[in-house]
């Protein structure tokens, strides 16, 4: 994918989904993502809202909002949005939690239109490089 794709794919995830934030407690969407230089030394993967539009650059994610960090494009090797995503709360006022859907047909129409590759299945929709 060039940059370009993945600032549109991100755009319509934000657009579809709803911009998120560290929190899933406090977030719209939710997904997660790995690189490859992760998938060469560490195996990680980090998980967080869909950036909004300010947080996308021109060659990659910027170093703000709820990735928390910048991420190139072209290193992003595994892109990950769940059908539905846990979250949980304490406050004051006790603990709280529950389950928020996020609809792939919809998001998946969308990265269609803008000629994005994916793959939607009936739990996730991913763009997967490797």
């Amino acid at each position: 994918m060039t940059d370009d794709q993945w600032v549109s794919a991100l755009r319509a995830c934000a657009t579809v989904l709803g911009a998120g934030t560290s929190m899933a407690a406090t977030s719209a969407s939710w997904c997660a993502w790995t690189t490859f230089r992760s998938l060469a030394e560490t195996l990680h993967y980090w998980s967080a809202g869909l950036p909004s539009e300010a947080d996308l650059g021109v060659i990659g994610t910027k170093d703000t909002g709820p990735w928390s960090q910048p991420f190139l494009y072209r290193d992003l090797a595994h892109f990950i949005i769940p059908k539905t995503f846990y979250w949980e709360a304490v406050s004051d006022a006790g603990f709280t939690s529950g389950i928020r859907e996020q609809d792939l047909a919809a998001l998946s129409v969308e990265l269609q239109k803008a000629d994005i590759p994916h793959r939607r299945t009936e739990r996730v929709l991913e763009i997967k490089l490797y």
